[in-house]
């Protein structure tokens, strides 16, 4: 009976630790929108980003030759001539203009509309970002 009392308990804190993850997620995508803010989650959410800015890296790392990206952060395949995206034509997604991140650091195309690390929505006007 005991055994079973505790298996019964550990599927219960898996399930606690479950919905912990999701207060979690979205607290963080409260604070990235503005809708809260504490020092607190400041903090957290620079040492979240700081994760999120060397996966990204790492990940560019991996495949460095191999991803081809639309300026819209679609990715392309090698034989595209077309983004299944956005629909711009492969050689206009070609832009070797870049533009720092303002909430993260992370360079990016100059013609995206969101950033690949953190998500922040960029705000453009013709020819670049306001």
């Amino acid at each position: 009976m005991s055994e079973y009392i505790v298996r019964e308990i550990e599927r219960l804190k898996d399930h606690k630790v479950l919905w912990l993850t999701k207060l979690g997620q979205s607290v963080y995508y409260q604070y990235r929108i503005g809708q809260i803010y504490s020092d607190e989650l400041k903090e957290i959410g620079d040492k979240i980003t700081e994760l999120d800015q060397k996966i990204h890296l790492k990940l560019k790392e991996i495949h460095k030759e191999e991803i081809i990206r639309c300026v819209c952060g679609n990715t392309l395949d090698v034989e595209d001539e077309y983004c299944g995206h956005c629909g711009k034509a492969v050689e206009e997604n070609q832009s070797n203009e870049s533009i720092v991140c303002e909430d993260c650091n992370t360079e990016i195309m100059i013609e995206a509309s969101f950033c690949y690390v953190c998500g922040s929505r960029l705000q453009h006007h013709q020819g670049g970002v306001l």
